[in-house]
């Protein structure tokens, strides 16, 4: 992964705006590190699509085809997630 390097899909835009700047600093540093890789943090779905811990929160993400780099899809709530 490269530092703090995510795409944001339009309709997570607005999740990742309702984020605490805790949450988001959070975030930076999961795609940052190599935590993004463990399996406690990150387990992949169908698809090419993973699903990270962030806190409470659940992010759905892939990683674009072309560059790597990985794009947010969502983000929900813990809660949500388990629904």
């Amino acid at each position: 992964m490269r530092a703090g390097k995510f795409k944001v899909s339009y309709p997570a835009s607005t999740q990742l705006a309702l984020l605490a700047n805790a949450e988001k600093a959070a975030l930076t540093r999961l795609f940052s590190s190599d935590e993004i890789e463990q399996p406690e943090t990150t387990k992949p779905i169908s698809g090419g699509r993973f699903v990270s811990r962030l806190g409470s929160k659940r992010v759905l993400w892939q990683r674009q085809s072309a560059d790597s780099q990985p794009e947010i899809l969502s983000i929900v709530d813990h809660s949500f997630a388990q629904a």
